[in-house]
């Protein structure tokens, strides 16, 4: 049974720089753009914004997976003095490591932490260094690595990324410029661009998205990196499906017409490492018919009984013709 997941990429053009899923990319600038160097101070302005900072970043390779410097220091002490992995500086510092073992600044090893993180020793503390999701695009032909800070024009806040690229010269307009799917002929000399958000948008960390779709459920994995939750971020079983009629959303009819009666215990989600449910919905609503769906699961930031702070999350997928056979 052949799955397709639709990954939708939502960004405010002009109102907000936040998209809510971290999707990686290929392209060049769509159309002519127009880059000026103030004299006063390095703000790069572009056709679609302003870059207001751009600089190598710190990255390292562990069996074929990138991961780079997220700016975060762990707090996880005391810890044993053992390193898990060896690692030899072998490139220069604004280029990517392709082969495991090696970084692009100078370290002698790393120590495990989550699925999604490692931990090196820089500069007297302990970094937290984040896997750089690739969404299995090749990296052969890729050779620079950029942390790049901008400001969409009109947007209520900056945009951060970490770039891979095959031009030294990329900018924060040519990173933009494939998001917001402007009509006009495609700049192939801007190169090869992937880049992940450097920070997610959200206040609490958390993003989510859907693995292994199938009409009757899926693996929802829940990412939590960074953000500032004052408490345990925790959920509980409820969800609920929608889908669009006539370009509206819908909720999705359960078998029985009514409302699906739940279980109410908390599961805690994981700090800077991803959380995963298995969810079925065969029971409630039976197998789904082809078509565009959401998913919308509510996550606690739970400080005490009676003390907490709610939000409802969405990930989209879709179900296809031959799925639903």
């Amino acid at each position: 049974m052949k799955i397709r997941i639709l990954l939708i990429l939502a960004c405010c053009l002009l109102l907000t720089a936040c998209d809510r899923a971290s999707i990686g990319i290929i392209g060049g600038a769509d159309g002519p753009t127009s880059i000026i160097v103030g004299k006063i101070s390095d703000k790069v302005s572009g056709r679609f914004g302003d870059q207001l900072e751009k600089k190598p970043i710190r990255m390292f390779n562990v069996d074929g997976e990138l991961y780079y410097d997220s700016g975060l220091v762990s707090e996880n002490t005391p810890r044993c003095g053992t390193m898990d992995g060896t690692l030899k500086k072998a490139v220069k510092e604004n280029e990517l490591p392709l082969t495991s073992g090696e970084a692009n600044f100078a370290i002698d090893g790393y120590q495990h932490a989550t699925t999604i993180t490692k931990e090196a020793l820089v500069d007297g503390e302990w970094h937290i260094f984040k896997k750089y999701e690739a969404y299995e695009h090749a990296l052969e032909d890729m050779r620079y690595c950029y942390y790049i800070k901008g400001r969409m024009k009109n947007a209520a806040a900056d945009s951060e990324f970490v770039v891979l690229t095959d031009n030294a010269d990329v900018t924060f307009d040519d990173v933009i410029s494939p998001m917001l799917s402007i009509v006009g002929d495609r700049d192939e000399k801007k190169g090869r661009i992937l880049f992940n958000r450097f920070r997610p948008d959200d206040e609490w960390g958390i993003s989510l998205s859907a693995d292994r779709v199938t009409p009757t459920g899926l693996i929802l994995r829940i990412e939590q990196f960074g953000g500032s939750p004052t408490g345990s971020l925790e959920y509980g079983p409820p969800y609920f499906l929608e889908t669009t009629v006539d370009d509206v959303w819908q909720e999705v009819k359960t078998k029985t017409g009514e409302p699906l009666v739940w279980n109410m215990p908390s599961y805690r989600i994981a700090r800077n490492d991803v959380t995963e449910e298995h969810i079925n919905w065969e029971f409630g609503y039976g197998a789904l018919q082809p078509g565009f769906y959401r998913l919308k699961k509510t996550i606690m930031d739970f400080r005490d009984t009676g003390d907490f702070d709610e939000k409802t999350y969405e990930v989209y997928f879709t179900v296809e013709p031959e799925d639903a056979q």
